[in-house]
């Protein structure tokens, strides 16, 4: 499937920061504040999330109004997709932001874990597109066993170091460097 490539750039770019930030986090990189009376470092990641997350619908909202070539009219189903997305990473910052429960965003990532599984056939054609949204899966639901105690947080620091680069950074670069994704 060939996506429109500068609105689905910008999400992967952005969205990969966030996970990326997130990945950092969780493998204890920076996860400690520098002092007792400096900030959590959680809080920064938490607006690089959110900042995502907003970009995201602003992104849904262009790709559903423009309905690019090659999608047209099937725009409105990848905006929906973005759109899932745009939610958990802005309720993701706001969480991380203000320092709150993580369980819920564990609840929440199960269903973003199986509810994207139902685009197979919408990304029929793009193998890429397929595997990404297995690496997916298997994020989302890490989160949600990390959130629960089930996952060691280091585990999760990987696997979301692994989403960044695969499922958002290497298709980015793939679209930069004037190629498709396969």
């Amino acid at each position: 499937m060939t996506l429109p490539a500068l609105p689905i750039t910008i999400i992967f770019f952005l969205t990969g920061l966030a996970v990326w930030a997130n990945a950092m986090y969780f493998l204890g990189i920076g996860a400690k504040p520098a002092s007792d009376t400096a900030p959590n470092p959680l809080t920064s990641v938490g607006w690089i999330t959110l900042l995502a997350g907003l970009s995201n619908f602003v992104q849904a909202f262009y790709i559903m109004a423009a309905r690019p070539a090659p999608l047209g009219a099937a725009s409105v189903l990848l905006a929906g997709l973005v759109v899932f997305y745009a939610g958990f990473f802005t309720f993701l910052g706001i969480t991380e932001i203000r320092g709150l429960d993580l369980r819920p965003m564990g609840n929440v990532s199960f269903a973003v874990a199986i509810v994207p599984l139902f685009y197979w056939q919408f990304f029929a054609g793009g193998w890429m597109f397929r595997s990404i949204l297995i690496v997916w899966f298997v994020a989302f639901l890490a989160v949600t066993a990390t959130t629960y105690g089930r996952l060691m947080p280091r585990v999760l620091g990987l696997i979301l170091l692994a989403t960044a680069i695969y499922t958002f950074f290497v298709p980015a670069i793939l679209l930069a460097t004037g190629n498709t994704i396969p």
